[in-house]
C-alpha cells in the first residue's frame, strides 16, 4: 500500500494490539480489560466514522475548546477534538478514576492515537463499513436532543471567527429531569471535605447539576459555569440532555471561551483561553477576546462568585 493510501489497520492494531500492551505493562490493567478498552475504542472510532463530515463536526465541538491544548500539536484541531471523542471519552477513562491510568498516560494514548484515527476517517470516508461492529454511542442524538444539537451546529460555525452567531431553536416537547436512580452525588464529603471523584463517562447525571436545573424549570433560569463542557460530562448522550434541558427552560451555559444560550452562541475571538479544571475560574478573568454579552456575563460571574 502507497504511503498516500490510508490504513484502516493501523487503528485495528493500535486497539487491538498497540494499545493494550501499553495497559497492561505500564499501567498495570488485567488483559482481559485492556482489551475491553481497546474495543471500546475501535467501536467508538468505527460508529464516529460512519457519520458525514457535518454529524461528526457537531458531536466534536463540546470538545474542541479543551482539544486546542492536546498533542500532537500540530495535528488538524478537528483530528485532536475527535480523538477526544473516540478514545478520551471512552472505557479508558474509568480506568483513570481508578487511578490505574494517569494523565501522563493518557497524553501518551491521545497522542499515539492520532495517526491511526485519521487513516481510519480517510479510509471510511472512501470505503464505508457496511455493518459497524459494535454499539453506537452517538445513534439518534440529533433525534433526541434537538435544541442540543441545534446549538452545538451554530457553535460549529461560530468557531472559527468567534463572536456571536445566532440560531433558532427547534419546536420540541420539554425535557424531563433525571431523577431517582439516574443521578449520583458528586458534591463533597462531609468526613473529609474532598470531592467524590466521578467517572465522566458515567452514565447517571450529577445531583448538583440537576439541582441547578430544576431552578430553571420552576421557572428560575440559571447560568450553568464549567471550564469546558466536558466538564458537564464525556457521555455524548448525557451532555446533549444536559444542553438540551438548560436550553428548554431559557437558561444558559457558560465555559471559559464560550456561551450556549437559547438563541444564540458566543465564542472567544482570537487565541482561546485554556481551561483549568482545578482553578475553574483562572480563564473567565482574561477577558480578552470577549464582547457583548459573553464579556457582561463572565464579568458578573466573577463579581458574584466573589472574584
Amino acid at each position: 500500500m502507497s504511503q498516500d493510501q490510508p490504513d484502516p489497520e493501523l487503528m485495528i492494531t493500535f486497539c487491538r494490539q498497540e494499545l493494550p500492551q501499553l495497559l497492561v505493562n505500564d499501567c498495570g490493567l488485567t488483559s482481559d480489560r485492556a482489551a475491553a478498552i481497546g474495543q471500546d475504542i475501535l467501536n467508538r472510532a468505527e460508529a464516529f466514522a460512519s457519520y458525514d463530515e457535518p454529524t461528526r463536526d457537531v458531536l466534536i465541538a463540546p470538545f474542541i475548546e479543551e482539544a486546542a491544548w492536546h498533542d500532537p500539536r500540530n495535528a488538524a484541531l478537528e483530528l485532536r477534538a475527535a480523538v477526544t471523542v473516540v478514545v478520551r471519552n471512552s472505557l479508558l477513562e474509568e480506568a483513570h478514576v481508578d487511578r490505574a491510568v494517569k494523565a501522563e498516560h493518557i497524553r501518551l494514548i491521545t497522542t499515539a492515537a492520532a495517526g491511526p484515527l485519521s487513516h481510519l476517517l480517510a479510509s471510511r470516508r472512501r470505503t464505508p463499513l457496511d455493518a459497524l461492529p459494535g454499539p453506537d454511542p452517538f445513534r439518534g442524538l440529533a433525534q433526541r436532543y434537538p435544541r442540543a444539537w441545534a446549538a452545538l451546529t451554530a457553535l460549529v460555525e461560530a468557531i472559527p471567527a468567534g463572536g456571536r452567531h445566532a440560531y433558532r431553536l427547534p419546536e420540541a416537547p420539554l425535557p424531563e429531569l433525571p431523577a431517582g436512580d439516574a443521578l449520583v452525588d458528586s458534591k463533597p464529603s462531609e468526613e473529609n471535605d474532598q470531592h467524590l471523584v466521578l467517572s465522566a463517562i458515567e452514565p447517571r447525571f450529577d445531583r448538583y447539576i440537576v439541582e441547578r436545573l430544576q431552578l430553571a424549570v420552576d421557572g428560575q433560569p440559571t447560568t450553568l459555569f464549567v471550564p469546558a463542557l466536558s466538564r458537564l460530562s464525556r457521555n455524548s448522550n448525557n451532555l446533549c440532555r444536559i444542553i438540551e434541558i438548560t436550553l428548554a427552560y431559557d437558561s444558559q451555559i457558560l465555559t471559559t471561551n464560550t456561551l450556549i444560550r437559547p438563541d444564540d452562541v458566543w465564542v472567544r475571538r482570537g487565541v482561546p483561553v485554556r481551561p483549568d479544571s482545578y482553578e475553574s475560574l483562572a480563564g473567565l478573568k482574561d477577558i480578552q477576546g470577549l464582547s457583548g454579552s459573553h464579556r457582561k456575563l463572565a464579568e458578573t460571574m466573577l463579581r458574584q462568585l466573589g472574584e
